[in-house]
C-alpha cells in the first residue's frame, strides 16, 4: 500500500486545491504542483473537516472547519464551475 502524504493545515497556506474528496479515511486534497492528492490534517490531528465550497464572480474558495476542534481554513480553488442548478 502507498504511503499517504499528509499535510497540516498551519503548514498548508498558499495551497491552490484543483480537487477534493472526502472519506473515512480523511479529506484528501488534489493541490497545484503536487503529483498526489494529500490528505488535510488539522492541528488537533484529526483529519475530518465540515467542507463548503464558496462561489464569488471570478473566483471560488473552499472553506473548511475541523469536525473535532473547531479549527477553520480556507484555499482558493482553480479549475472549479458553479454546479447547475
Amino acid at each position: 500500500m502507498a504511503t499517504i502524504r499528509e499535510v497540516r493545515i498551519n503548514a498548508a497556506q498558499g495551497i491552490v486545491v484543483q480537487g477534493w474528496r472526502s472519506t473515512e479515511d480523511g479529506l484528501f486534497l488534489r493541490a497545484r504542483g503536487q503529483p498526489e492528492e494529500v490528505r488535510l490534517v488539522c492541528v488537533c490531528g484529526r483529519s475530518h473537516w465540515i467542507v463548503r465550497e464558496q462561489f464569488t464572480v471570478g473566483s471560488a474558495s473552499f472553506i473548511l472547519t475541523c469536525h473535532t476542534c473547531g479549527t477553520r481554513g480556507s484555499f482558493l480553488m482553480e479549475g472549479v464551475t458553479l454546479p447547475a442548478p
